[in-house]
């Protein structure tokens, strides 16, 4: 989700405009379903999906679950699957002023160009941390506009959130990430407007999470997969380098209300972890397999409910 100002320099790379908007990292021959994955903050688009595995040498190698040929596109070969990129540097050089539904509306752009040849493709989201926020917030807009963003709302049929705080991250505290950052750059190098919708019980995250819930109409509602970690993350790295671990979204948070369409999952990571898988024999990259695996499946039914109630 945030990555601290010393990480942001040594390990987390810069998101160029190369790297903005959406990015193909898979396609079968003949795709029948579009999956689209969304980062958080502080991450780039590529290397968020992405986990280092030991090949026995001192070659360091990484495998992004979302293209590698052993990984998801062997489980869903007829799919389309890409990854949407977008700044989300809070602070530094490259920092800017950003929010979701400023990323929803750009995401949704991107959708509508992609999808031109076939707008009504089945369409199933991926999302980790604040970019199950920015999911929300352009459901929410796709829905209330279905005549501008045509297809996107009615197409879609699952969505995979992997500790999406939609009732705060309890465990990063905003005053600390702004004072770390402020003690190492430049006022105008600090774009904290972002992290207000962090904090729990804040205003503007209760409307989003309620103007989603009145998407919902029941009968016809896509898939919803929440994963919560099941272990605690180093957040004191945010803090300028201390130790303190606490659980940044906890099962609480990072889950919504369990019915019909949406179930909650375990995942034996930390929430900075639980993003990245390396080998096909994960039991957690398993499950979260299975469950888009059934998102896929039940498609087509799916839409076809849709079909006969409008």
């Amino acid at each position: 989700m945030v990555d601290t100002a010393a990480d942001k320099k040594n390990k987390v790379r810069a998101v160029t405009e190369d790297d903005i908007g959406l990015k193909v990292l898979y396609e079968g021959p003949a795709p029948s379903t579009d999956i689209i994955a969304i980062h958080g903050i502080g991450a780039h688009p590529d290397d968020t999906w992405c986990k280092k595995v030991d090949t026995g040498s001192s070659t360091e190698r990484y495998v992004n679950w979302l293209s590698d040929e052993h990984m998801l596109p062997a489980v869903v070969p007829d799919a389309r699957i890409m990854r949407y990129g977008y700044q989300s540097q809070w602070f530094g050089d490259e920092a800017i002023k950003q929010k979701a539904s400023t990323v929803a509306q750009r995401l949704l752009l991107s959708l509508r160009r992609a999808r031109k040849a076939d707008p009504v493709r089945p369409l199933l989201f991926i999302a980790h941390c604040f970019g199950g926020l920015v999911l929300l917030r352009a459901m929410v807009d796709a829905q209330r506009s279905e005549a501008k963003w045509a297809g996107i709302f009615q197409s879609t049929t699952g969505m995979v959130f992997f500790g999406t705080p939609f009732r705060g991250a309890g465990g990063l505290d905003q005053a600390e990430m702004l004072r770390a950052a402020h003690s190492q750059y430049e006022e105008d190098q600090v774009q904290g407007a972002v992290l207000n919708i962090l904090p729990p019980g804040n205003e503007s995250l209760i409307d989003l999470v309620t103007y989603f819930f009145e998407t919902r109409q029941g009968k016809g509602d896509a898939s919803i997969a929440c994963f919560f970690e099941q272990k605690s993350s180093n957040v004191g790295a945010i803090l300028q380098g201390s130790r303190i671990k606490k659980f940044v979204v906890d099962e609480t948070s990072g889950c919504l209300d369990q019915s019909e369409s949406t179930e909650k999952y375990s995942l034996s990571r930390d929430h900075f972890g639980m993003n990245k898988f390396g080998r096909p024999e994960e039991e957690d990259f398993q499950t979260v397999c299975e469950v888009i695996e059934k998102m896929i499946e039940g498609s087509p039914g799916l839409i076809r409910t849709r079909n006969q109630g409008r």
